[in-house]
């Protein structure tokens, strides 16, 4: 038998910056570096996005 699986990782993490586009591209290049240096596993597992948006912490 085969099955389509489908995953979703969640996360949240507070970034000290001067603007949200600064927050974002902080965390954007520590998931890219995450993902360049697992890129086979990523593959393997069929990763195809990672996507995000920084709020003003409250």
């Amino acid at each position: 038998m085969e099955f389509t699986v489908k995953w979703i990782i969640n996360g949240e993490i507070t970034v000290k910056a001067e603007t949200k586009e600064k927050a974002e591209i902080e965390v954007k290049d520590k998931l890219k570096l995450l993902v360049e240096n697992n890129k086979e596993n990523f593959n393997i597992l069929g990763a195809t996005a990672i996507q995000g948006s920084a709020n003003l912490k409250s």
